[in-house]
C-alpha cells in the first residue's frame, strides 16, 4: 500500500474501466464526436480499432453510456468466439428476446420483428462487438452483415459497431460486401509525449494528489518505454509508486523509472 507516502485517496493506476479517471484528449474527443454522430445518425457498420490497451472499451463503454436509453436498444458482445447461430442467439438475448426455437430462421425472424418495432416507436438498435478480430469464421461476419438487410424507408434497423486490434481491417478486407457497408473507420492511437503528461497528471489529481509527484525526466523516460499506450502506462506507474514507497523516495524520477522497469518489466 503506497496511498499515504504519496498523499493519494485512492490508487490512480488501475487497469479497470473506471470512468472517473477518463482522460480525453483532443484527439478523443474528435473520435468521440465522430463516433458518437455515427452511431446517433444510424449510418449502419462502424469500424474502431486500436492496438491492445490503447483504451477503445473505455471509449466505446463512455459512448454506450451516454445514449439515451430510451432512444437506443443496445446488445452488447463481450465474447465474440461465437459461431454464426450462436451470434445470432446471443444478439437476441442481449436485446431481451425469449426465442426457446433456436432455428436460425426463427431467430432471424424475431430479431426483424423486434427491429421493426423499435424503428416504429423512434428507437434505434445497436449491436456492438467488443474484441471482434477474435470472430472465429466469416461466416459469422457474414450473418452480421446480413442484418444491415433489415431497412425501413431509407433507414437501417440496426447499426453494427465492430471494436477491435488493427487485425480486424484485414479480417474485414476479406469480405467486401461487408467493407462496402462500412460507414466510418476510425482508429485510436497511442498518446504523444505531451498526452502521456496530461493523463498521468488527471489521473493523479482524480487520486487526491495535491503535490507533485513526478519529475519530467521521469514522464519522458515512462513515455520511453511504454510507448504511450495507457494500459502499459497504468501498468508501469502502479510498479512505480510502489517502488518509491519502499525506498521512501520523495519523488518519482528517471532513475527510479530505470529501477522499475528492471523489475517489473511492462
Amino acid at each position: 500500500m503506497y496511498l499515504e507516502h504519496w498523499g493519494l485517496n485512492d490508487f490512480p493506476f488501475e487497469n479497470v474501466n473506471n470512468l472517473q479517471y477518463y482522460y480525453e484528449s483532443d484527439t478523443h474527443k474528435v473520435l468521440c464526436e465522430d463516433l458518437h454522430d455515427a452511431i446517433i445518425r444510424r449510418k449502419g457498420a462502424i469500424v474502431l480499432t486500436g492496438e491492445i490497451g490503447c483504451g477503445k472499451s473505455t471509449i466505446s463503454q463512455r459512448i454506450l453510456l451516454n445514449l439515451p436509453e430510451k432512444h437506443f436498444d443496445i446488445a452488447l458482445i463481450t465474447y465474440s468466439r461465437l459461431t454464426p447461430t450462436e451470434m445470432l442467439c446471443e444478439v437476441s438475448q442481449q436485446l431481451g428476446l425469449e426465442i426457446k426455437n433456436q432455428d436460425k430462421n426463427t431467430i432471424l425472424k424475431a430479431l426483424q420483428e423486434h427491429l421493426t418495432k423499435n424503428a416504429e416507436s423512434g428507437r434505434g438498435t445497436l449491436i456492438c462487438i467488443d474484441e471482434a478480430q477474435s470472430i472465429p469464421s466469416m461466416a459469422t461476419f457474414e450473418e452480421l452483415r446480413l442484418l444491415l438487410n433489415f431497412q425501413l424507408g431509407n433507414h437501417f434497423l440496426v447499426s453494427l459497431l465492430f471494436i477491435g486490434q488493427p487485425e480486424l481491417q484485414r479480417k474485414i478486407a476479406k469480405l467486401p460486401q461487408l467493407q462496402q457497408r462500412i460507414a466510418l473507420n476510425l482508429n485510436l492511437d497511442h498518446f504523444d509525449l505531451q498526452n502521456t503528461l496530461h493523463y498521468i497528471l488527471h489521473r493523479l489529481r482524480k487520486a487526491g494528489s495535491t503535490r507533485p509527484i513526478l519529475t519530467r525526466q521521469a514522464i519522458t523516460a515512462i513515455h520511453r518505454h511504454t510507448g504511450g499506450v495507457p494500459r502499459r502506462i497504468n501498468h508501469l506507474l502502479d510498479r512505480c509508486l510502489l517502488v518509491g514507497k519502499r525506498e521512501s523516495a520523495p519523488l518519482v524520477d528517471s532513475k527510479l523509472v530505470a529501477a522499475t522497469m528492471q523489475r517489473y518489466p511492462c
